[in-house]
């Protein structure tokens, strides 16, 4: 008798156990479904342009990140996002003439970084042989690769920037990895952390084996034509210069040309050459997103930087210079830029610069 209580209690349990561990996969598979049609809906929200409804989808033969005109079935390939030095001593860098949008962001000691994002093809456009050099993260770059779903290729970084890359699933190539050898190397001829190195091959390599290279990312595309608007025309500005700080190795100027018009970049008054190419770097875009000041965190310098909510842009193309504000509304949300009448700022096809400055920084247009 006591054998048969026994047994059915154990029966009894068992089945407990199977139908919560059924709830629980029901509940993860509602979420997914659910976080993937959110993100697909916000990726078709439509965008007011010039007054007009615009439902913001791309045209064919055109690199949806940039605008550039690509090859077929290579319009929306999945992006990786660099972390990219900027020190003395990692000068000169490499590719980044080659990623289509670079974002530059203030990290600790007056010092900054890039963001830069690929989309690893075969076409010339998204090809490059050597990228970085390679170095770690900081949490507020964190939203930003996150607004591309990008796999996110970096060596290290904070402890709170390593904590949130796992609380907001971001896909992680990490080089202080089991894998790391398989997707980045060190040079000898430079010192460490200066000299880790990538290239778009690798981070194709990645993106197949990440699982990612047969899936269609569905962040939410910008804006894109070839013509300014001659109401924005008035507005012309030919030099713009940021004082990231007291270190002159950090201020960053853009010059315009009107032969190519488009912004050559310079780096403590010196031309910012891609080694890659032996080319100046130009954009065509060059975009000054103001966000609140930044909090310093610690004897080292670290930085906390709001990278969601609202504030003022600046947005630099063909000569002129476009006012208006930015909105992202959630780290996953995609960063949207509007001019002062509240239409989707159109941006040039190019690539594509963006200055996160925080806080009160000296900044001279001329």
């Amino acid at each position: 008798m006591i054998r048969n209580v026994v047994i059915k209690n154990i029966f009894k349990y068992q089945l407990m156990i199977l139908v919560g561990i059924f709830v629980a996969l029901a509940g993860m598979l509602t979420y997914s479904c659910f976080y993937q049609l959110g993100r697909l809906m916000a990726s078709q929200q439509p965008a007011m342009v010039n007054g007009q409804l615009s439902l913001n989808k791309p045209q064919p033969g055109t690199r949806i990140i940039s605008g550039e005109p690509v090859g077929a079935d290579e319009e929306n390939l999945w992006p990786v996002a660099v972390s990219i030095d900027n020190h003395p001593d990692a000068r000169p860098t490499y590719g980044l003439g080659r990623a289509a949008i670079v974002y530059e962001l203030p990290t600790e000691g007056g010092s900054t970084r890039f963001l830069a994002l690929y989309t690893p093809g075969k076409e010339e456009i998204n090809k490059a042989e050597k990228i970085g050099p390679v170095r770690s993260v900081r949490p507020y770059f964190l939203p930003i690769a996150k607004e591309y779903d990008a796999l996110l290729a970096h060596s290290g970084g904070s402890a709170e920037a390593l904590a949130q890359i796992e609380t907001l699933k971001v896909n992680n190539l990490e080089e202080i990895a089991w894998w790391g050898p398989e997707y980045f190397w060190r040079v000898y001829s430079r010192s460490a952390p200066h000299n880790l190195f990538t290239s778009t091959d690798k981070l194709n390599q990645a993106v197949i084996d990440w699982k990612l290279a047969d899936q269609e990312p569905i962040y939410r595309p910008w804006v894109f034509n070839n013509d300014l608007d001659n109401n924005f025309k008035i507005n012309q500005v030919e030099k713009i210069t940021i004082a990231f700080s007291a270190d002159k190795n950090y201020e960053t100027s853009w010059q315009y040309s009107t032969s190519t018009n488009n912004y050559a970049r310079c780096q403590n008054g010196q031309a910012y050459r891609d080694e890659l190419t032996g080319e100046e770097i130009v954009a065509a875009n060059v975009l000054i997103q103001f966000v609140p000041e930044e909090e310093v965190l610690d004897a080292v310098g670290r930085l906390k930087i709001e990278m969601t909510g609202t504030g003022k842009v600046w947005l630099f193309r063909d000569g002129a210079r476009i006012e208006g504000t930015w909105r992202k509304s959630s780290p996953e949300g995609r960063t949207i830029f509007y001019d002062a009448a509240g239409s989707e700022l159109a941006l040039k096809p190019g690539q594509i610069w963006i200055e996160v400055i925080a806080g009160e920084k000296q900044i001279t247009v001329e």
